[in-house]
């Protein structure tokens, strides 16, 4: 059975599908986009398959003629089937090879990789490190995407065993970095969404609330995402609504209303996707 975030690194496949002459290294891209999609819409088998021809194509490829892209794109298919030892090794080897000039997004995708797997084995700090890296000096989104939401968890799973100072002082630094990047890409809703998540943690259901809402408006990566921020929107929405005096209790009623109406939810606290 995969992990949630075994997953989270596959978006850096549109690094990886740049012109290639090679039909092995094309096929391995190919079916790891595919599997992308799959694993997107739920087609956990499906995705796996595809994941396991795309380790097939590119470990032919690797034997072949071995490259740094080549061992990427294995090793990411490898981050996605859990297989984390044998995606250590194939990034470690990635690096060892070198990337040609004009591979930034090779290197930031088998960084994010080797962090997961790093993240997996129970190194937290050196992936901690490496996340922190990708987000101070990477300009490709997809591998700031990742670095966001993965050291974001991190230190969320981190906090919760902390005395409340020193949990305070790790959620605001979290914070900063969340502000740090929509100022780059106010548009991205997974930044809305991690900083909502920041945000119920310490305690500010409004700024949790406004920011779920943002990043429903705006989109996030996947349906599975997608469904942990319509949770604690409500969250958030239903804490409010039994704390906040009647004027802008009804205030926020109304607004809530007018979104539930717009995405298509059956009532104010009951997203569509949502049984019973």
């Amino acid at each position: 059975m995969m992990k949630p975030t075994a997953r989270t690194a596959a978006v850096v496949l549109a690094f990886a599908l740049s012109v290639s002459c090679f039909a092995h290294l094309s096929r391995a891209k190919k079916y790891y986009a595919e599997g992308q999609d799959q694993a997107r819409a739920f087609m956990t088998e499906r995705a796996v398959a595809s994941w396991k021809k795309a380790v097939d194509e590119a470990g032919q490829e690797c034997v072949r003629k071995p490259s740094a892209q080549a061992f990427t794109v294995k090793g990411l298919a490898e981050t996605n089937l859990g297989r984390w030892r044998e995606a250590e090794a194939s990034f470690l080897k990635a690096f060892s090879l070198g990337f040609d000039e004009g591979q930034a997004w090779a290197s930031d995708a088998a960084l994010s990789g080797l962090a997961a797997s790093f993240e997996e084995l129970g190194l937290e700090a050196p992936a901690l490190r490496i996340y922190g890296q990708l987000l101070d000096k990477s300009d490709f989104k997809p591998a700031l995407m990742i670095a966001a939401e993965k050291r974001t968890n991190l230190v969320l799973a981190r906090a919760a065993e902390l005395d409340p100072e020193e949990k305070s002082k790790a959620l605001a630094g979290l914070i900063k970095t969340l502000d740090r990047l929509l100022d780059r890409d106010f548009a991205c809703g997974l930044y809305h969404y991690l900083h909502a998540q920041v945000d119920a943690h310490l305690g500010d259901l409004r700024r949790s609330y406004e920011e779920a809402v943002m990043a429903c408006e705006l989109g996030l990566p996947s349906e599975k995402i997608g469904r942990d921020n319509d949770n604690g929107l409500v969250y958030c929405y239903v804490r409010l609504m039994d704390s906040l005096p009647p004027a802008e209790r009804d205030a926020l009623a109304a607004a809530q209303d007018r979104w539930a109406r717009k995405w298509g939810w059956r009532d104010d606290r009951t997203p569509a996707w949502k049984k019973g």
